[in-house]
């Protein structure tokens, strides 16, 4: 089984892990206390945690220090509510001030919540198994990822032996709209969800092939949904290209995505789709047996990812 990720960035790793289930858990409050009338309180409070995820998630999506200024454009609020809720977040450990240039970054107390997230849950653990597969059987670099805004993030990474043709540090937020995994999570988040997405986001170019047309964009995400697997071709990196497929819940809504990223020979994406699919639904079904499987935070624009038609 392949070693788990340098201790130096374990705790980046950690915190960006658990944002994605916070997203969930905010989306099931604010769903139970929506049939509850004349509760206002209640759904002032859901509002709170709404806005104080925003916060936390820029803060996880921009890895530098960031001002009330520069937090508020980027979650839409006012300054004034930043401050505030920064205050909150600030008095129970969640994010840190510094003391010099008064600018904001995760603290100490989502690390340790993070790390502990990253340490029990049955996904990325039994994931890095299923990963050791792919990158044997690929000769690739086999990843488990998931979405934290615009940016996707390494949950598991499995070095094949052509390891080292693609170098990124490990735990840093990569572009979605750049690469296989953050393509593919992005065409199964409901429509105003990706609209929030790509309309805060810059679709920077990495490269000639990156894909920074909004329309395009779209009609890409159309074609994932139908196929049921995403591929970058030289998107993010010259050197090399991904190609990702869906770890899905017992609903058909993906978890996560994983992806193969190296020198992909396109002549051997179809045999190489099919491989993943047949890992990511074993690892799903496995899960899903052991009672381990979780929900997923995603509400896809349809009901289930697109099932793989399997050998022959």
């Amino acid at each position: 089984m392949p070693e788990g990720p340098l201790p130096g960035v374990r705790w980046r790793i950690s915190i960006l892990s658990v944002l994605r289930w916070i997203g969930g858990l905010v989306k099931e409050e604010r769903s139970s206390s929506a049939v509850v009338s004349g509760e206002g309180r209640e759904a002032g409070h859901v509002r709170a945690v709404q806005r104080a995820a925003r916060i936390v998630t820029a803060l996880t999506e921009h890895p530098y220090p960031l001002g009330i200024v520069e937090l508020a454009k980027f979650v839409g609020l006012s300054p004034g509510s930043v401050h505030r809720l920064l205050a909150t977040l600030v008095s129970v450990g969640w994010v840190e001030q510094n003391s010099r240039t008064s600018k904001y970054r995760l603290g100490m107390g989502a690390v340790g919540i993070g790390s502990v997230a990253l340490a029990t849950n049955p996904v990325v653990h039994d994931g890095r198994a299923y990963l050791a597969r792919v990158a044997q059987w690929s000769g690739h670099d086999a990843v488990l990822s998931t979405l934290v805004g615009g940016k996707t993030v390494q949950l598991a990474r499995a070095a094949g032996i052509n390891t080292g043709l693609i170098e990124f540090e490990a735990g840093h937020p990569q572009p979605a709209h750049a690469m296989a995994d953050g393509k593919l999570l992005l065409a199964f988040l409901p429509e105003d969800e990706v609209t929030d997405v790509l309309d805060g986001e810059e679709l920077r170019r990495f490269t000639p092939h990156t894909i920074t047309d909004l329309d395009r964009m779209r009609r890409e995400f159309d074609v994932i949904r139908a196929q049921g697997y995403a591929v970058d071709n030289f998107e993010r990196f010259d050197t090399g290209r991904g190609l990702a497929v869906p770890v899905v819940d017992s609903g058909g809504r993906p978890l996560a995505a994983m992806m193969c990223l190296g020198r992909l020979d396109p002549a051997l994406d179809a045999e190489l789709v099919q491989q993943l699919q047949a890992v990511a639904r074993e690892m799903s079904d496995r899960l899903n047996a052991s009672g381990d499987l979780p929900a997923s935070s995603f509400e896809p624009t349809q009901s289930e990812v697109r099932a793989d038609p399997g050998p022959g």
